[in-house]
């Protein structure tokens, strides 16, 4: 795959190319994917069209919550089938293009687009101007097609002042709402909508060696800057280190037992791996949250604790998932 970054230097012919923020990697993002890929087996060259910052976090000047990584992204991709990605440089300057200018100068002339697929609701160019319709019309003039993906939808719960009123709401599925789902800990209500459990990815640092004492060495990963995580607790999970997949158990917090600081991280027990995970780059898919972080008065609880942790959660994969 050719990896495209921080540059309106583009030089490509005959695409298909998907536009979006693909913040989310969701379902209704894959539906793009799979039709770029369509025309890719018609021989044009399949290019997923994103943005190297986000629009939003830009313009507000905050940094937004990621789903997923930039390198998160970039593997997803790969593993998609996708040709080309490309994350054009999200600037003031190019955020004031006007949206005819964005279809010509960068999708035709740069990009060499015969077919864009987008959503219904896709905007682009100064003041959001440029849409689905607005392609349309373009493309008949400049002979490309379009094809339009509409918004999928799915039952989500609703809340009032935190709380679940039994009740479910249609809603579209769309990376706020995930965002919401991650925020409250609903880790397989997330997984609905991205097709995909949620994971976070990074390098195995060296922690405390506690789980080692405890005959139960565990993984660190500090969790990724601007990287969205549920909250602190006791996660059902399951760990991918290099080709092989395993059960495990997490733990997001402060590890306040045995703690002596306020290093929020990631711990991962892994069950049935023997040998050093350290440096090692691991993913870690997050299934469900069992239980908040807890402060035990022994060392001797926080193990006897460990065991029911792992005791429910390998029920639950006995029941949900098959490595």
């Amino acid at each position: 795959m050719i990896y495209i970054t921080g540059t309106k230097e583009i030089h490509l012919e005959n695409t298909a190319v998907a536009l979006g923020k693909f913040d989310g990697l969701h379902r209704g993002h894959q539906i793009l994917i799979e039709k770029i890929k369509e025309h890719k087996a018609q021989g044009l060259q399949a290019v997923m069209f994103t943005f190297d910052f986000h629009p939003a976090a830009l313009l507000s000047n905050k940094p937004q919550e990621l789903i997923f990584t930039r390198d998160e992204r970039i593997k997803w991709a790969e593993k998609m089938g996708i040709d080309v990605l490309i994350e054009f440089p999200f600037t003031k300057e190019t955020s004031g293009m006007e949206a005819e200018d964005f279809i010509k100068d960068i999708l035709i002339d740069a990009i060499g687009a015969k077919v864009i697929v987008a959503g219904s609701d896709f905007h682009f160019g100064h003041e959001r101007r440029g849409n689905v319709e607005m392609l349309k019309a373009v493309g008949k003039e400049l002979g490309f097609s379009v094809d339009v993906c509409h918004k999928l939808q799915t039952l989500a719960p609703v809340f009032e002042d935190g709380a679940f009123t039994g009740r479910k709401e249609l809603r579209d599925v769309s990376s706020t709402l995930i965002r919401e789902a991650i925020r409250r800990g609903d880790m397989e209500f997330a997984a609905e909508m991205l097709g995909t459990p949620f994971s976070v990815s990074g390098e195995v640092i060296h922690g405390r060696q506690l789980g080692r004492k405890l005959g139960m060495p565990t993984a660190n990963v500090a969790p990724p800057l601007h990287k969205i995580m549920p909250p602190n607790g006791v996660y059902s999970s399951r760990t991918l280190v290099g080709d092989y997949v395993y059960h495990s158990v997490t733990n997001i917090g402060f590890n306040p037992t045995v703690a002596d600081n306020n290093s929020k991280r990631m711990e991962t027990y892994v069950y049935d791996f023997s040998g050093s995970l350290y440096g090692e780059e691991i993913e870690v898919q997050l299934f469900r949250f069992e239980r908040p972080e807890m402060k035990f008065d022994s060392v001797e609880d926080l193990k006897n604790q460990i065991h029911l942790d792992k005791a429910k959660t390998m029920e639950y994969f006995g029941t949900h998932y098959h490595i």
